[in-house]
């Protein structure tokens, strides 16, 4: 998620794209999908290899408990290379915050399963918002169509079975929550 939010700021008509030159936008963008996807990909391939995970769904509690906290180190590992780097902050916040949803879903699966594909969609659209409102950009065409596909994939979510309307609910609350508020005040 990370990846296509970054593309979404970073090409559409705002003053962000316009000022951040293609090179920097680029190399952002393929940083953001080396920690937040090759790496988990990569981690959760060498657990299901290993039999330490079922399957690549996880269905288990116990078995999203490893790739949870592996997934929470690349992303705490990104945003400190962005900070280090000088990215613009609402980057950092944007990394950091995901970084710390992933965490809270981690803790929360100790005693129930939350969705994490609602913490994500539901954190996108926070942190969308919280760049709205903060830099005064006009992205309502980005937030339906975000409120669009967070529909459907908690539709998809419920009608694999796969979770509970809670479960998907409780993702959406917490992804939007933590993003939406790291963005304001951070």
């Amino acid at each position: 998620m990370p990846t296509y939010g970054f593309s979404l700021i970073f090409f559409t008509d705002n003053y962000i794209s316009t000022f951040t030159p293609l090179v920097l936008r680029l190399t952002i963008i393929c940083i953001t999908f080396v920690f937040t996807f090759i790496l988990p990909t990569i981690n959760a391939l060498i657990l299901l290899k290993s039999g330490r995970i079922q399957s690549l769904q996880m269905e288990t509690r116990k078995e999203r408990v490893l790739p949870f906290f592996s997934t929470a180190l690349y992303f705490f590992a990104l945003f400190y290379l962005f900070h280090t780097a000088r990215f613009p902050s609402f980057l950092n916040i944007i990394v950091l915050a995901a970084g710390i949803s992933i965490i809270l879903a981690l803790l929360i699966n100790f005693k129930w399963k939350i969705s994490a594909h609602s913490i994500a969609v539901g954190g996108i659209i926070g942190a969308v918002m919280g760049i709205s409102l903060r830099l005064m950009i006009d992205f309502h065409l980005i937030l339906m169509l975000l409120l669009l596909c967070a529909g459907l994939i908690g539709f998809a979510r419920l009608k694999l079975s796969v979770h509970s309307p809670a479960q998907v609910y409780a993702g959406y609350l917490l992804g939007f929550a933590v993003e939406f508020l790291m963005m304001l005040f951070y």
